[in-house]
């Protein structure tokens, strides 16, 4: 049963992520261009690739889910640039962004690689991120620490939300949840989220923690030094790439 579950999540994932790479990949080839195309085909455009774009989000989230469920997750740990990986991130969500008129702070380390699953830290970090940007108030400030030493990694992100309140704080993390329910809601989402990423967190030995006040909550995932594929663990320091080979 494990088995056949496996491989149906295997090969639906496949069928729909190829056709959707496929729409996001050329809404945005043509949003790059946009010489000679009327306004109102732009706009329609864009609402193409946003409507895409969260479709993969969620369909991600669902997937993960899933192979998590399934045992199925395993961590590939690689060399990956997180730096390049919420910028992309942030890009995705411009949109919103600009909508919301968000001030977007990036501080800590620059250009930071770090070995751990590339995919999966993709996924940690859009959903914290998406949840951030989707909770804080209108001409609001989103700030996002990205620090790492030989030990370990750390991504910190702040909303100016309303916050959670204190008995509601592990709620967030268990599946199918949401504080904003009812009959009428004011966020989208089905409680899947947090979930995935504690779970994620989870599997790449990492630890993730939540504070919140009436100004807004503050996510803190710490994620441990590991080593490559390839027997290699990279670390920065000062802007300077130093590899450790611990093969020998």
């Amino acid at each position: 049963s494990e088995s056949l579950k496996g491989h149906f999540i295997s090969n639906i994932k496949n069928e729909i992520n190829n056709p959707l790479a496929s729409i996001l990949a050329l809404s945005q080839n043509i949003l790059r261009k946009p010489h000679g195309i009327e306004p109102s085909v732009i706009k329609s455009l864009q609402l193409i690739y946003n409507e895409a774009h969260a479709l993969d989000f969620q369909l991600d989230n669902i997937m993960t889910a899933a192979e998590i469920e399934a045992g199925q997750a395993t961590p590939q740990w690689v060399d990956a640039n997180v730096s390049q990986i919420i910028d992309q991130i942030l890009h995705s969500f411009s949109t919103i962004i600009d909508k919301k008129q968000l001030t977007i702070q990036l501080r800590g380390d620059e250009h930071v690689h770090f070995v751990t699953d590339r995919h999966y830290f993709k996924i940690i970090s859009t959903n914290l991120i998406s949840n951030a940007i989707k909770f804080s108030c209108d001409k609001g400030v989103v700030s996002i620490l990205l620090a790492h030493t030989v030990d370990h990694l750390k991504l910190i992100i702040r909303d100016c939300g309303t916050g959670i309140r204190e008995n509601d704080m592990q709620k967030v993390f268990d599946r199918f949840t949401q504080l904003d329910s009812g009959t009428v809601k004011k966020f989208q989402g089905h409680g899947l989220g947090l979930s995935v990423v504690k779970d994620l967190v989870e599997l790449l030995d990492g630890a993730i923690t939540v504070s919140s006040s009436d100004e807004g909550s503050v996510f803190t995932i710490v994620l441990p030094v590991k080593l490559s594929d390839d027997g290699i663990s990279t670390a920065f320091e000062n802007g300077t790439e130093v590899l450790f080979d611990q093969s020998f």
